[in-house]
């Protein structure tokens, strides 16, 4: 891997003196159009939960309607994983990465211009398989373009501008709903959308060239990425998938039923834990380069466990800095997976790698709200916190069996 001759210096805090005499001049570009390219993908992410209560009034839908619009969605994301990740491994990353944005972009078109429920359907299904699309090639470029002195750090600023990006979203809706109206979110982003996605084009994002993979069977990065320890990295973020799920989908039930307070309250400081999201990042990803990456997700878990126990036992006005320490927690165990994500596979199979690594994560979304409210209603919605700390507690014991 050659980083010669580059002129570009990134601030000093996450890219050290460590590294001698190494400067990223070169590959700083590739890293601006992963990292913008990324906040460009995520800005609808969360917009179809902000609307749920538009989407009620306005197409007359009942709660199980609505819920369905958005979780139909992430099905269709979970069954693009396993396919996006193999054409990862056999496409340049720029190819995906601009077809995912220009999916992305046509979905926010059909919203705009959609006047039933299946028109927002197909637009919110677009925008989810955009994302399915988008980040095992992205993950991949980025682990190939950075040295591994520097891997976790830079996963670390592409988790954060994924997390300014699904902050933007719902930001947008709220400047335009009452102007214009909530579907001129889905144009107003349109045009960045699409230079991003020329962009993405127009930039060399391999950083060398791959093995080639002429004749190679399809199946053959499946058989290469599901190694021992790549299972066991698999059922880590299964068990803190899910924990997480289990906390973010009944936060605000939690603090209003469980904790007695305002609903308005609980709102605010839920809504503000996704803007935590760009700073969590950064500090995972230089703990990560640091202290080394299993060493730092057991301090983050152990942390994100204390923050749970204090959530349940703390006097009330100390709860919103206690959640948001939690959510900073959260957001900083994103990095360190990613990059151990690479260190447990080959350069040849790491597209596939990334698209298995999401599956639980997806499936943590879809089904641990469900279990989580079964829970709830047999036990109370206390139980929320004891699940996700076992939850939590497991993770942190598997993740000891994890060779790098």
């Amino acid at each position: 891997m050659h980083y010669h001759s580059l002129h570009y210096k990134f601030p000093p805090l996450f890219f050290t003196s460590q590294l001698g005499d190494l400067n990223l001049g070169k590959i700083g570009l590739k890293i601006a159009v992963l990292c913008s390219t990324h906040t460009l993908l995520h800005i609808y992410t969360l917009t179809p939960f902000t609307l749920i209560p538009v989407l009620i009034d306005e197409y007359k839908l009942s709660i199980v309607q609505v819920g369905l619009l958005v979780s139909i969605p992430r099905f269709a994301q979970l069954l693009m994983n396993i396919p996006s990740g193999l054409l990862a491994d056999m496409l340049k990353p720029r190819i995906l990465i601009a077809l995912s944005l220009v999916t992305s972009m046509i979905g926010g078109l059909i919203i705009f211009h959609g006047t039933t429920v299946l028109d927002l359907l197909i637009g919110f299904t677009l925008i989810s398989i955009s994302s399915a699309l988008y980040h095992p090639p992205a993950l991949s470029a980025m682990t190939r373009i950075l040295p591994d002195q520097l891997e976790s750090r830079g996963m670390g600023i592409h988790g954060a501008s994924g997390s300014l990006g699904t902050s933007l979203g719902p930001i947008t809706i709220g400047l335009l709903s009452k102007s214009f109206g909530w579907k001129y979110t889905y144009v107003i982003w349109c045009i960045p959308i699409m230079i991003g996605a020329i962009a993405s084009l127009l930039t060399p994002l391999e950083a060398r060239e791959l093995k080639k993979t002429a004749g190679r069977k399809l199946v053959a990065p499946l058989r290469e990425v599901l190694t021992i320890q790549f299972i066991l990295l698999l059922v880590f973020t299964t068990a803190r998938s899910a924990a997480g799920s289990s906390i973010s989908a009944f936060m605000t039930t939690y603090l209003t039923k469980g904790r007695g307070m305002e609903f308005s309250i609980a709102s605010l400081i839920y809504g503000i834990s996704p803007l935590f999201g760009i700073i969590g990042p950064l500090i995972g990803g230089f703990m990560g380069d640091r202290m080394g990456l299993k060493k730092s997700l057991t301090s983050v878990l152990s942390t994100m466990i204390a923050m749970l126990i204090a959530l349940s036992i703390t006097p009330p006005l100390l709860i919103p800095l206690v959640y948001l320490a939690y959510s900073v927690s959260s957001h900083m165990t994103m990095p360190i997976s990613t990059t151990l994500v690479a260190r447990v596979s080959s350069e040849s199979s790491r597209g596939t790698a990334y698209s298995l690594f999401f599956i639980p994560v997806s499936l943590a979304g879809i089904v641990m709200p469900i279990v989580t409210s079964m829970l709830i209603e047999q036990f109370g919605i206390w139980i929320i916190i004891p699940t996700s700390i076992t939850l939590y507690a497991l993770a942190a014991i598997i993740v000891q069996s994890i060779k790098e």
